[in-house]
């Protein structure tokens, strides 16, 4: 299961115009960009679960959203994916896959951290190029892009 968590709009201005800046100087030419954390969890766990680590452990419900599901709301855009391979030591899935054995009494068999972006812009050719320019390390991360 993948859990998405992002800022909520009143409060995500500096760390989108931050990607908007990042992506515009790799050359490409945006329209929107947003992002997210995400967190893979694998275990065989009821729908309930999830969304009690979404809402209790990984959100801060002041400040951020959660969702069980991709991002609402951006038909149109193109998402990337981008994690780190699993031959790379994962510290921060590590920690949450810890975290969830304190909250839950039990823990998934492993936890992956990754982020997700949505961006708004004209070329898919052109926007691999980007994120490969300044969002990934290849030795370490993979990434996929999907047109939603």
């Amino acid at each position: 299961m993948i859990i998405e968590i992002w800022t909520k709009e009143k409060y995500s201005g500096s760390e989108e115009a931050g990607l908007i800046s990042r992506l515009t100087h790799a050359g490409l030419d945006l329209k929107e960009a947003k992002l997210s954390r995400l967190y893979r969890i694998e275990a065989l766990w009821p729908k309930k679960d999830f969304e009690k680590l979404a809402d209790g452990l990984l959100t801060d419900n002041i400040t951020e959203k959660s969702s069980l599901a991709v991002r609402p709301g951006f038909k149109g855009f193109y998402r990337v994916e981008v994690w780190l391979k699993n031959s790379a030591t994962d510290v921060i899935g590590e920690s949450v896959r810890e975290a969830i054995h304190d909250m839950l009494g039990r823990s998934p068999s492993s936890v992956r951290f990754g982020r997700a972006y949505y961006v708004s812009c004209s070329s898919e050719a052109r926007l691999k190029s980007g994120i490969s320019k300044v969002l990934v390390n290849e030795t370490v991360n993979i990434f996929k892009i999907e047109t939603i």
